[in-house]
């Protein structure tokens, strides 16, 4: 089997007749579904139990409740298929994305192939392509390095399964940027890998997700996903390798990112340093760093943050950050 997609399906019995019809639409026919209920309290496993009767592609796992990362290691376990896609049950994916993504799998041997997604509203117009600005061509061959610079998104790649399988990675059980601390170490193990700059997936948007959260509690967890990627590298010995990449996503999402989503949450300028200062331990120079320096014009407040400016960091950004919150309360949100 060549593809084994895995949703995990919690309270989304409004998304999920979209989904997996977006699943069976599918010009290429080698797939399997896994669909793992994860405790879901409202009526999604009724809708699961009548696609069942419709197609035989379709598993149904269910279990406690172990969250987002936990109902994707359940998937994996199961899985039969070479390689994984993980689709989130509010979201959708276009009819030749299977088929697309198997003609430059067979033709390339690869690992990893990234792909572009737009994030859309829940009604399908469009917010914006998320596309990876450095690279133009249709087809680009990645090294390890270069995948790290990507944005750490399992749900716009597709993995051969034995990277997770027989390295021991799996994503952790009910924390925030579950992502961030499962994708960025596949590069330790992955030696061919691609990016294919076609949208194929459609992000919806949700007014609760971390994006628009202000749980600041919840956003100071990325230290722990973090950690356990420099941990993982460590212990791989292959730290030095990719020190300069890891330093690089240290910046951009543990401070930069963060500082962000803080400033919406109210600018809590304690939780500001202690990112900071966590970071500055792992990585004592990271104001050096070559792709800080080479990415300066498109972050550009992100060395405010690094030299410690933080009030000037809230200046500059406060005005705007408090014109999206009266605009999220005047839609309701």
């Amino acid at each position: 089997m060549k593809f084994s997609i895995i949703v995990p399906v919690y309270n989304v019995e409004k998304y999920l007749p979209r989904c997996l019809d977006s699943v069976l639409d599918q010009e290429f026919d080698d797939y399997e579904i896994i669909a793992v209920d994860d405790e879901s309290p409202d009526n999604s496993i009724d809708i699961l139990n009548e696609y069942q009767k419709k197609t035989e592609k379709l598993k149904i796992i269910r279990q406690k409740n172990k969250g987002l990362g936990g109902a994707r290691n359940t998937g994996i376990k199961e899985a039969a298929g070479e390689y994984l896609i993980f689709l989130d049950s509010d979201d959708y994916i276009l009819p030749k994305m299977l088929s697309s993504l198997n003609e430059y799998l067979k033709k390339e041997d690869l690992d990893i192939l990234a792909f572009d997604c737009e994030r859309v509203t829940e009604s399908g117009q469009t917010i914006e392509r998320v596309s990876v600005k450095d690279y133009q061509d249709q087809y680009t061959s990645l090294n390890a390095k270069q995948y790290l610079l990507f944005e750490p998104t399992s749900c716009v790649k597709t993995y051969r399964r034995t990277l997770y399988t027989e390295h021991g990675i799996e994503f952790p059980e009910k924390l925030w940027y579950e992502d961030l601390a499962t994708t960025l170490k596949l590069s330790a193990y992955a030696t061919k890998i691609g990016y294919l700059k076609e949208v194929f997936y459609y992000y919806v948007q949700q007014p609760d997700s971390i994006t628009h959260s202000t749980n600041t509690e919840r956003m100071m967890e990325i230290i722990t996903a973090y950690d356990s990627v420099i941990q993982f590298y460590k212990q791989n010995n292959k730290f030095e390798e990719f020190y300069t990449e890891l330093e690089w996503n240290c910046a951009l999402h543990v401070l930069y990112y963060s500082a962000f989503r803080l400033l919406i949450a109210g600018m809590n300028l304690k939780q500001m340093k202690q990112l900071y200062q966590h970071s500055k331990q792992i990585f004592p120079n990271l104001e050096n760093n070559q792709y800080v320096k080479m990415k300066k014009d498109q972050y550009h407040m992100m060395n405010l943050i690094i030299d410690k400016h933080y009030f000037r960091f809230y200046l500059k950004t406060g005005f705007w950050t408090k014109c999206y919150n009266l605009l999220k309360r005047f839609r309701g949100k």
